[in-house]
């Protein structure tokens, strides 16, 4: 039953591991199981019972399809709790990557969800699916179907029976091979990761520069009505210019709110930013509901200031909706409560908006897309409200994918608040005294590169929910609550600068990659949150925090990719040579290195040692614990981090990581970014957004 071969001396010495592990007393963490004491092979248990790793991304996909994905649910030997993956392909990853071992121990026994009874096929899309409760059997003893025609969102999936005769059956309906577990075990998947992502951030940075090239082509049309001189509003100018022409708005004062129901560009005479104030064109509200409502696709705003906004940050309605069980679900509220508030421009089921020097003050959101309003924005100025609670968001997007560019957002409660949308990027742009900087929620393969951001009440950059495949590149977080805390998984989180906040970062996100970022500075430079551990910290620069890191319970955690440890400001310290001894920042003793170099002759004692030792092989000394084994000698980035303490803190740090990604480029990658343009089209009438 042990997902090696149970005859091996090995083996037997897991299966007492075993009856040790299910004596370990259960840790007091929502949601984690740990193995009946009276059970010395652990029964499996129910998924929902297990810690979750594999594309939870893909898992909703698959259920918004009616679909399944085969699951598989692990017992390590040095890990109190189950892990449960999704997806087969993730789980045989795991076993080839030279890491799980190490955090988790051996894995004593791993089951795999059997579909003998289950009216096993697929969706009319090709996507597996399976009826009913299933079975678990242990890996080695199932049959599984291979290459057949079932798919998932990720590509080929492998179905797994119990019984010959049902995998054979299955293969005969939908092609394919029976094969027994060494079979799949030996077979290479192509499973996306944050390497991929890492990969195609470059990419992002350049489809974001074609968006904007489109969008400034969209909006350069012909004037055909002139306000003051054709019609006396901006409003009945828009009714009576011709599609695909200009509204041109001279100079001075319109109080009025207006209705876009056409593909026109209504291009103002400026902001104000570099001309002086008698050339601004304004537009300003009556202190209630939207100011500029557009509803029709390839829009674009240009060369304006918008005030006069009502107050409303969401539905009244909705938002007591979502306080009642039986509304409907969160998600569906919050898009609901969220995307009915009072905007400057407010864009609903309008693609292709283009918003280009316009400066919004407003006491609600600054920019509101709603029903796929893909919008491109570049130059924007979102002044909001002193207390982010009488406010509301810089750009609201709901369910519409935006591009921004060098823009600045400061006050109200996020700058950007973004929730299932896509594919979005947000660049070079400046965020200050916000809630949160950047907000995403349920929002994947997006790009956050290159934005500065200061005194943020919460957090800079903020990923909550299920996203995959989102890249944080380049970015510097200062003197806020945190720097960057992203969950999810495959995320890329590199070259970021966080310098003087309380949290530099946390690795809130499973399978992702936390890798050249400068952590200065902070009162703690990161910490350690999933219970069960799975991305890899590596070639980060740790100096003058209050503390490295921190580590809630779980695994240990091996913070290395190889040979290529973190810097930490005073691991090398003592008589051994640099970097040959293992650094662990969450050791109290390790950890004030940096603060106190005598600390060193604690360190060197024989009870150190002794317990150094200890670590590594008594599950109870692992827990909640990272180690470094091969901590790097000198800064990764020695000149970003003098640049970090001296430089003006107004300014971002510059980092370079295009061009170093660029060099990371291969072929896998380059397929990956194929298929991100494809899927970059716009999901409504409407041009490129």
């Amino acid at each position: 039953m042990a997902v090696f071969d149970t005859d091996s001396a090995r083996s037997r010495r897991l299966r007492l591991a075993a009856v040790a592990l299910v004596a370990v007393a259960a840790v007091g963490t929502a949601g984690a199981f740990t193995a009946d004491p009276s059970e010395s092979v652990p029964e499996p248990v129910r998924f929902d019972d297990a810690v979750e790793l594999g594309l939870s991304s893909e898992t909703d996909a698959l259920m918004a399809d009616d679909a399944t994905l085969p699951r598989v649910q692990v017992f390590y030997s040095q890990l109190q709790y189950v892990v449960g993956y999704n997806g087969i392909a993730s789980f045989v990853e795991s076993l080839s990557d030279g890491r799980t071992e190490r955090q988790f121990g051996y894995p004593l026994i791993a089951y795999v969800e059997t579909f003998d009874h289950r009216d096993a096929g697929t969706t009319e899309s090709g996507l597996f699916s399976a009826s009913g409760a299933g079975g678990w059997t242990p890996v080695g003893e199932a049959r599984y179907v291979v290459d057949s025609d079932a798919r998932t969102p990720a590509g080929a999936v492998v179905v797994p029976f119990a019984e010959h005769e049902a995998a054979a059956a299955f293969a005969d309906d939908h092609g394919g091979s029976v094969v027994g577990w060494e079979a799949v075990r030996g077979r290479s998947f192509d499973v996306d990761s944050a390497a991929t992502v890492r990969a195609l951030a470059p990419d992002r940075w350049r489809t974001a520069n074609e968006r904007l090239a489109a969008a400034e082509r969209r909006a350069d049309r012909p004037v055909s009505v002139v306000v003051g001189e054709d019609a006396p509003t901006i409003d009945a100018a828009v009714a009576a210019a011709p599609p695909n022409t200009t509204v041109r708005v001279p100079p001075g004062t319109y109080e009025e709110t207006v209705t876009v129901n056409r593909s026109v560009t209504i291009a103002g005479a400026g902001t104000g930013s570099e001309r002086g104030d008698e050339r601004v064109t304004r537009v300003v509200g009556n202190g209630t509901g939207s100011v500029i409502t557009v509803r029709a696709p390839d829009v674009a705003l240009a060369g304006m200031r918008i005030a006069g906004t009502g107050n409303r940050t969401r539905d009244p309605d909705a938002a007591r909706e979502s306080r009642d069980p039986e509304g409907g679900t969160w998600d569906t509220n919050i898009q609901l409560g969220y995307g009915h508030g009072d905007a400057g421009v407010k864009a609903v089921g309008a693609p292709g908006l283009v918003v280009d020097d316009v400066v919004v003050d407003t006491n609600a959101s600054g920019i509101l897309l709603r029903e796929g309003s893909h919008a491109t924005v570049s130059g924007l100025v979102v002044d909001g409200t002193d207390e982010w609670q009488e406010g509301f968001m810089g750009i609201t997007g709901m369910e519409s994918r935006v591009t921004v560019s060098d823009s600045r957002f400061e006050g109200g409660r996020d700058g950007i608040y973004l929730h299932r949308a896509d594919g979005s990027i947000v660049r070079n742009s400046t965020f200050a005294d916000n809630r949160y900087g950047t907000h995403l929620m349920y929002t994947g393969d997006a790009l956050v590169a290159d934005n500065a951001f200061r005194n943020e009440l919460f957090a800079g950059v903020t990923v909550m929910t299920r996203p995959a495949g989102n890249a944080i590149v380049g970015n510097d977080v200062r003197n806020s609550s945190a720097g960057i805390q992203a969950s999810g998984t495959r995320t890329y989180i590199g070259y970021n600068t966080l310098v003087g906040n309380e949290l530099g970062f946390s690795t809130s996100a499973r399978g992702s990659l936390y890798e050249h970022n400068v952590v200065v500075d902070n009162e703690l430079g990161a910490r350690a949150t999933t219970v069960v551990p799975s991305s890899r910290v590596a070639a980060n620069d740790f100096v003058r925090n209050g503390d490295h890191a921190a580590a809630g319970a779980g695994a240990l955690r091996v913070w290395a990719d190889g040979d290529r440890g973190n810097y930490w400001e005073g691991a090398n310290v003592g008589p051994h040579d640099s970097g040959s001894r293992a650094y662990r920042p969450t050791s109290p003793v390790d950890a004030a290195l940096h603060r106190e170099v005598s600390a060193v002759t604690v360190r060197e004692s024989p009870a150190a040692r002794l317990l150094d030792r200890l670590r590594g092989t008594v599950p109870g000394a692992r827990s909640g614990s990272i180690v470094d084994p091969a901590p790097a000698t000198e800064p990764y980035h020695p000149d970003r981090v003098d640049a970090a303490t001296t430089a003006d803190t107004d300014r971002r740090v510059p980092t370079g990581w295009r061009s170093a990604l660029a060099r990371t480029g291969n072929a896998t990658a380059l397929r990956h970014s194929t298929e991100w343009r494809r899927a970059d089209r716009p999901a409504t009438a409407g041009g490129e957004a």
